[in-house]
Order: structure tokens, then sequence, then C-alpha cells
């Protein structure tokens, strides 16, 4: 008390408080006497010109305490008092004030003071400048939620509430508001936030400090200031991010403010946020920033304005990377920061596949183009390039499937542009490359170099490129992806090559695609999508089937050039008279050309011996798809081109070896039986395993074994009575003989060889059964229509299969008369049918040939009919030769000499003689006076009449004819013996 009234007297005015006054009036009371102090100071400390201080430490800490007393005494009680004036946020209820005289005084004393406190800061009114005063600066930075509270409370009273008792002081607002202008917004978002603490909080400051706020938000350092307010400005907020923080600031963020249109307030706030990613801030913020984007970008409903707020981010991040880059770009939409923020924005938030698909997957081609584009440029920026590439690693691994295979279908299509990189290292897209193609220039020394390119090697600028395309999907590890792509390729490759308007070099890329990914990713390691077979499975037969069609429609390009093929000759074709000269010895249709068909099934043939490599345990039975399949295979391993054939049978080989060994390996666990059978099981699987094999001596080495097993003994560990049965099933036959079949028609000499060997060892082992099969490929289906369409393939099938015919007959010996009536009547009727190439003819009398020649014996039922037959063929297929040509000393006629000497003039290709016709370069003909049937027919003839003129015969019957008992029987004898030496004497 002795205090206060001693601060009175010091100021010239009476004190009101005595003895007998509440605490409460000697608070106010003081309070207000320290605010008038406070006051003479401050106009004081204004008005001195001198920039020194004119106060001392201990001075600015008495200032400091009379403030505070100012706050804590004064406002506080007085706000206090007026509170239940208003409805509160925590209660609908108004608390209803009990004397109203006072409450009009207290409020009126609470303007006052609230007036006067504004006043230090402004002590020229609205317009004037701010006081730089220490009590200015202690008012700012330690009272100013104090401040506000009264300042707000009455500033923003509502008319609706208002009194004539407490009227709304609107001289207040103004000055309110320009201070939050002048202020930071790191420190006003403080305040507010303090301020919404404040309980029990009126509804109307609630409601003001939520719309102050949001302006804060809209200013240019709104969002980092909110960042600040919550995480600090300090570098050590990095390590100090919680998700309840996050969710704060997303959910500030994300609130449209009341009054601001949707569209206005992203359009201000979403660039803001999208700086505040790359700029010099702590983690902290960069976190919160990726958090709120993800929030107003979230797919699932829970935001009601994510559709507008997607409309306006992504365009930002990603319109840099898809439009051109003009010299005027400037640097908030150069591609460079695009690229930044989408590094930041990434790194930063959870790698949510709808959010991964969203922010990258429109860029996605470009981001590959720049990949491409640093990748192929030795001086580029290594942090850049390792950005790129991480941002379309993180893409990869993440987005679906479906977006995945869109995605990298639009990059081989050429999507993504051309990317160059200035001195700075800036990058910017343009419409062309500023560069000549890789072959434009053709030089000694890059002459030198084409024979040391690597075979991956890009020489005609395709993109993408193929190597480089097929690496980056290795990279990601994506096989649902690469297996789904691989098919579509495959489709768009062979759609390409029937379309004569498409650009060649499209196909060539295509397919330069295609052999890359079954080339990198048909490793152990990443053989993923060969493990997915059934889409590819479906493209192959689907490609087999329509290439077939294909075959039997009329071709509607016959020779037509292509305009399209031309931009790529690089050699001058020849012209008409050296393509006669070129091609005067070539006079098959068709010979030694590739078609694109070809091309095709080449490529589709290749990745089924793929994929039933990368796949072990694929087979008919697993997949009834194969069984289609490997129907459609037979006509091109007979008929098909020299690069299809092979590749054809050894599908069908492989196909047919994997479903006997599943059938085996079902067959063989349902058996119990040991010794000998288990283990010729045992050689029969490892031989199936082995002919499996895409290396051909490994196939060979499995051959030998089945011939090795179906040998008589085969799989034997004993020698017994039954040492000759083998021991293999039987149910196992067909599939052996089936793939010996298939072996025999195979170019490679070992596995013909081998494959010839193992057919007459079934029929050593066992019989009629293997025999009746080797008859019916080699007879069957001989009538007259399907005759009159036999290829040379199907026929060179036949006498392979002949072949083995022989080498059965040669190996029966004196046991042919088992099989004799099997074997002459079906080759005699072969060598009657004249509708039959007169090769297979040949072939069927030299079998008949070696059946005599084997045992003769066995003949003896069929010699007449096949003696009067081929004694009538050689006298009507016999061919008269020409008369003899005069001598060489008699002169020729002057019309002679003539024409030789105009046929000196001519061409040496037109002097030359066109070849006769023959069996050899006609083999599927009919033309039964080919020589080769009539030298078949006497070597028959000469068979049989040698053995019947053998020596032996003279010795027995000479010897019969001399010793016998019985005199007719010696007559007899003799008489034969002289019928021999005439018969002898004839030939």
């Amino acid at each position: 008390m002795r205090r206060l009234h001693r601060c009175y007297e010091k100021l010239t005015d009476e004190c009101t408080v005595t003895d007998a006054s509440s605490l409460e009036e000697v608070q106010r009371t003081t309070a207000s006497s320290a605010l008038r102090v406070i006051e003479q100071v401050q106009r004081i400390l204004d008005s001195s010109p001198s920039d020194e201080a004119v106060i001392g430490t201990r001075d600015i800490g008495h200032l400091r305490t009379l403030i505070s007393i100012v706050f804590k005494w004064g406002t506080e009680p007085l706000l206090a008092a007026v509170m239940p004036l208003w409805p509160l946020k925590s209660s609908k209820s108004r608390s209803r004030f009990q004397d109203i005289s006072s409450a009009g005084n207290t409020y009126s004393q609470l303007a006052t003071m609230a007036s006067k406190l504004l006043s230090l800061v402004f002590p020229c009114g609205m317009e004037g400048k701010v006081a730089e005063t220490a009590i200015t600066t202690t008012l700012i930075h330690r009272h100013l939620v104090d401040l506000l509270k009264p300042c707000v409370t009455l500033g923003w009273l509502p008319g609706s509430i208002a009194t004539p008792a407490t009227p709304v002081q609107d001289n207040i607002r103004p000055l309110v508001m320009r201070l939050l202008h002048i202020l930071p917004s790191a420190q006003i978002i403080v305040a507010l936030g303090g301020l919404l603490s404040w309980s029990p909080l009126p509804l109307h400051v609630h409601r003001a400090c939520t719309t102050l706020l949001s302006r804060q938000l809209l200013r240019p350092d709104g969002v980092r200031g909110l960042c600040a307010a919550i995480f600090g400005e300090e570098k050590s907020a990095e390590d100090e991010t919680s998700l309840d923080k996050l969710q704060h600031v997303a959910k500030i963020l994300i609130a449209i403010p009341a009054g601001i249109k949707p569209e206005e307030y992203f359009t201000k706030v979403i660039p803001r946020i999208l700086e505040l990613l790359t700029a010099n801030v702590p983690a902290s913020y960069r976190r919160a920033s990726a958090f709120a984007i993800s929030r107003m970008l979230s797919s699932d409903g829970s935001y009601p304005h994510a559709a507008l707020a997607s409309s306006i981010l992504l365009p930002m991040l990603h319109r840099p990377l898809l439009e051109y880059t003009s010299d005027d770009t400037t640097t908030e939409l150069a591609p460079s920061r695009a690229l930044d923020t989408l590094v930041a924005l990434v790194s930063n938030t959870d790698p949510s596949p709808e959010l991964m698909t969203m922010l990258l997957s429109p860029v996605a081609s470009a981001l590959y183009s720049l990949k491409y584009h640093l990748d192929r440029t030795k001086t580029s920026d290594p942090t850049l390039k390792e950005s790129v590439g991480g941002l379309l690693s993180t893409w990869g691994r993440i987005v679906s499937a479906e977006h995945g295979i869109d995605t990298f279908w639009r990059i081989v299509d050429g999507e993504g542009g051309f990317w160059e990189t200035d001195l700075e290292g800036n990058i910017k897209r343009v419409e062309k490359p500023n560069k000549l193609p890789s072959l434009s220039m053709l030089t000694p020394v890059d002459r030198e170099k084409l024979d040391e390119l690597d075979i991956n090697a890009n020489i005609l600028d395709l993109y993408p490129d193929p190597a480089h395309f097929v690496q980056f999907l290795q990279s990601i590890d994506r096989n649902d992806i690469a297996a789904e792509l691989f098919v579509r390729l495959l489709e768009a490759y062979r759609q390409s090559k029937t379309r004569s308007e498409q650009d060649p070099t499209r196909s060539l890329l295509l397919l330069q695609l295609v052999l890359q990914m079954q080339t990198k990713l048909s490793g152990d390691a990443t053989s993923g999508f060969l493990k997915r077979p059934s889409h590819i499975l479906a493209f192959i037969k689907h490609t087999l089937e329509s290439l077939d069609a294909d075959k039997d429609k009329p071709s509607e390009r016959l020779d037509v050039p292509d305009e399209q093929l031309e931009t790529l000759r690089i050699v001058p074709s020849m012209n008409e008279e050296d393509d006669d000269a070129a091609d005067s010895d070539d006079e098959h249709e068709g010979a030694n050309t590739v078609s694109p068909d070809d091309e095709m099934l080449e490529t589709t043939v290749n990745l089924l011996l793929s994929i039933l490599e990368a796949n072990e345990d694929l087979s008919a039975r697993t997949d009834p798809i194969l069984n289609d399949i490997f129907v459609l295979l037979e006509p091109l391993s007979m008929t098909g081109s020299d690069a299809i054939r092979p590749l054809a049978r050894e599908a069908r080989v492989v196909m047919t070896a994997r479903l006997a060994s599943t059938s085996g390996a079902s067959t063989s666990s349902k058996s119990s039986k040991k010794g000998d059978a288990e283990d010729a099981q045992e050689t029969y699987q490892k031989a199936l395993k082995l002919l499996q094999d895409p290396i051909m001596p490994v196939r060979a080495h499995g051959l030998l074994l089945l011939r090795q097993l179906v040998s008589p003994g085969g799989g034997k560990r004993t020698t017994g009575v039954d040492a000759r049965a083998p021991t293999i099933d039987r149910a196992l036959l067909p599939a052996i003989l089936s793939i010996f079949l298939q072996c025999v028609q195979d170019d490679d000499s070992y596995l013909y060889l081998n494959a010839l060997q193992g057919l007459a060892a079934m029929v050593d082992s066992f019989g009629k059964e293997v025999l009746r099969g080797l008859l019916n490929d080699y007879s069957g289906k001989l009538d007259g229509l399907q005759t009159s369409t036999m290829t040379q393939q199907d026929l060179d099938v036949r006498i392979r299969v002949g072949e083995a015919l022989g080498l059965v007959i040669k190996r029966c010996g004196e046991a042919l008369g088992i099989y004799v009536d099997m074997l002459v009547p079906v080759l005699f009727s072969m060598v009657r049918s004249a509708y039959l190439p007169t090769t297979l003819r040949t072939s069927a009398l030299s079998l008949l040939g070696d059946c005599v020649h084997t045992y003769a014996l066995a003949m003896l039922p069929y010699v007449p009919d096949l003696t009067s037959a081929l004694l009538d063929l050689l006298q009507v297929e016999g061919v008269v030769g020409d008369t003899v040509p005069e001598k060489a000393g008699k002169e020729l006629p002057a019309k002679t000499e003539q024409q030789l000497a105009e046929g000196r003039k001519k061409p040496e290709h037109a002097r030359r003689p066109k070849p006769a016709p023959s069996m050899d370069s006609l083999p599927t003909s009919t033309n039964s006076k080919f020589p080769p049937l009539r030298r078949a027919a006497l070597h028959f003839l000469a068979l049989l009449i040698r053995t019947t003129t053998q020596h032996r015969a003279k010795i027995t019957l000479g010897y019969i004819a001399s010793t016998d008992q019985d005199g007719i029987v010696r007559v007899m004898a003799r008489e034969a013996v002289e019928e021999l030496g005439e018969l002898e004497r004839a030939l």
C-alpha cells in the first residue's frame, strides 16, 4: 500500500485505495498505476533522438515486471469478470451476470486498458510508425498472447451479443490487423494457437482466431510459419516429428477457410507447400508438407476436395516434364525444379501404390526418356541420374500391373520426348535432338569400330534402346509386368508383319525387344515371367493358328515392292538381266527365302522351347493347351522352312518326352517293384530329361540311353533264360516309338543314326507290335488325294522310316519268315501304286530286295507274282535310248553351223542346256519313267536269280544225283542241275 501511495504521489494523483479495499481492488489499481508508468516511460523513450540505450538493464527488468503486472492483475481479472456475458465454446448455455452496472464498468476498464496497450505499439495511431523501444519489444515477443486476448475478445465481439454496456470496440480491430500483418507468420500462428488453447474460450473468439489463422496461411510465408509454429525453427526439430504433429499440420492445411473459394485457396496454398519441399528447411517441414499433399490426393473418399486439389497440384508437377522447355521458362516451371520436388515428395511420404501411381505414372515415360539420356551422356550429374533412377525404381516396384503395362507400352510407342543438358547441368525437354544420327557419317575409323561393336549396340538409334529398356525392366523385378508385356510385344510384332504400310524399323524394334527379353529375363534368377506360361502359351497357340490360316489364303501382294522397306535399302538392286543370270540355277519357287511368317514362327517356337526349359514340370498333363500346340507343330515339322523344321521337331520331342516323363513318374510311384525294373525306370527318366536339353550332344546321349533300354537285354543286371527280353514297361513303348520317329527326321547324323538303331532294336525286342507301327508310318495314308499333295519333307520322312525298316529286315536273318506276311503285301502294293511318288516306289522295291537278300526261302510264296509284276514293269516303263550320233568327222549342214554361230553370241547362261527332269530334281513326281525305278526292279530280279543260282545249290543237287538210293530222285536231281546250268547261261 505504501508503494502504491508513493507512486500516486509521484504521479500527482490521488490514490483511491485504502486499507479497507479488497485485494482485487488493490491489484487492479496497481495494474493501472503500472500501465501509467509504462506509458510515461514509453513517451520518453520514443521521443529520445539518440540511438543509444537511455535505460539500463536493471530498469528494463523493472519495466518487464510492470508489464507482467498489467496483464496478471489487470487484463486477466477483467476478462474473467466479463466472460460470463458471452457464449463459451465448451458450453452452449450463456451464464447470466448478476450485476449489470458492475459488468459495464468492468468492460469499460478492460477496453480502456486494451486501447492503452495497443497505443504502446502504435503511439501515433493506425497510420503512424511502430514504436521501436524496449517496451514494444517486450510486448510483442513476451506478451503477444496476453495482448491479443482482450483485443480479439473486444474487437471481434459480434453485434448480436453486444449491448449498450458492452459495445463493440471497432477501434481495436484495425490496430490488431496491422499488428498481425507486420509480424512474422510463425509468431502470429503461435500466438493464435495459444489463444485457441485458452479456457474457457468464448465462441466468437474461437471463430475469430480460426479466421485469422487461415489468413496467415495465405501469406507468402504462411505454410512455413505453420511448420515453424508446430515443429520449431531450429534444426533440432528434424528428429522431433511425430504423427500427431503431422496430422495437425495436414488438418490445418487441407481445411478451407470460410468465405474463400476452394479453388482460390488451393491455388495459393499448394505452390507454397511444394516450395517447402525443396527449400532449405528442417526435414520435419518437408515431411509435414509431403504428408499434407498425400492427404489432399487421398483417393479413399475421406477428403471431399481431393479431385479439385489433384487438378491443381498434379499439373504443377507434371507439366514441366511433359511440355517442351522454352527459353523464357521461369524457375518455378523448370524441369529440374519439378524433378527435385517429385524426389522430395516421394522420399518424404509413405510409398502408397495409389499415390505413386498418381504422381509418377503420367510422367514415367518422360522420366525413362530422361534416364536414357542421362545414362548415355558421360558428363551427366551423378546425383541427378540417381534421383531419376530412384523415382523410376520406386514407381516400378509399387505400381499395379495394369498401370505398369500401359506405361511401358507408351514407352515402346516412343512417348517420352528428347532431353538435353546445358553447361550448367540444367535439363530441358526439346522437340528434336540437336545431333546427327549415329549412321549419318561413317568414316574409315568408324568402319573399323563396327567390327568391335557390342551385340547389344543400338546402331540404328532405336527408341527405346532394346538393351537399355530390358535392363531397366529387369532391375524393377516385376515378373507379372514382364510376362504381360512380353505377350503384348509378340502380338504387336506378329501384327506388324502382316501390315504392308508398317514402318520396318518398328518391326525391328519389336523383334529386338522380344529377343532381349527372352535373353536377359530367362536366367535362373529372373525367369519368373517364363514361370507364368499360361498367357504365353495362349499366344503361341493363337500365333500358330493364325499363321496356319494365313497360309491357306491366296497371296494378295505378289511382286509388289514395299515402299517402306525401300527406305532401309543401302545396296542398289541389280538390273533385270543380272537377276536372270543370277537366278538361272534356282528354279524352285521360294528357294532360300525367308518370309515374315517364318520369322514369326521361328520366334514363337523358340519362345515355346524357352518356356519348356524354364518350367520343368510343364507338360500336356498340367496344361492341356500343349496338346493343341503339339498338333499345330506337326505340319511345321514336316513342311516348314529349313529354319523352322528342326525347331518344331525339337519342340515336339521335348513335349513328347515331358509327357512321357510325367506318365512314367506317375506309373513308377504306384509301383513297388525293385531290382531290374527299377533300374530301367531310372534310366528311362534320365533319358527323357536329357532329351529335353537344348544342347544337341546331350539330347543325343538321351537317345542313346533309350536305344540301350529297348535293346534285347536292356536294363538288366543279370543274365538268364529271358536275358533278351528288356524290362521296360510296355505302356511306355508308344512314347518311345514316337520319340524315335521324330528323331529320325532330324538333320543331325548322330541323332538320326541313333534313332534308326533304336527303331531296329524295338522291333528286335517287341516284334510285330512295333513293326506294325513302322509299316503304318511308312505306308499309311497313301490314298490318291493325299498323295497328290505330298511334300518333299513328308516323302523324306517316309524314306527315313524305310531305312529303319531295311535295317530291321537285315537284322531278322532267317527269322524273317515270321514277318514276311506282314511286310511283303504292303510293300508290293506300294510298288504297284502308280499314283505314288516314284521315289517311294523305288524305296519299297529296295526293301523287297532286302527281304530276298536276307532270307530268300521266306519269299517263295511271293516270287511268281513279284517276278511277273517286275517283268511287266520293265517292259512297260522301259525307255528307248536316242540313236547313235554321227561321227565327228562328218560335215554339218550350213544351217546347223549358222545356228551354232548365233548361239555363241548369246550369253553363257542362255547357251546352257536345260537339265532333263530327274528323280533327284523332282522327288515327289509320279513319273514312272525315271531310271531309278527300273534299276530297283532289275536289282530285285538279280538278287532273286542270284540266290537261286548259288554254288551251294549246284553242289547239293550234284551230290543227290550221285548218291541218292532212289533212282527217280537221282534223275530229277540231274535234270535240276542241267536246268540250273541253262539258266546261268541264259543270264
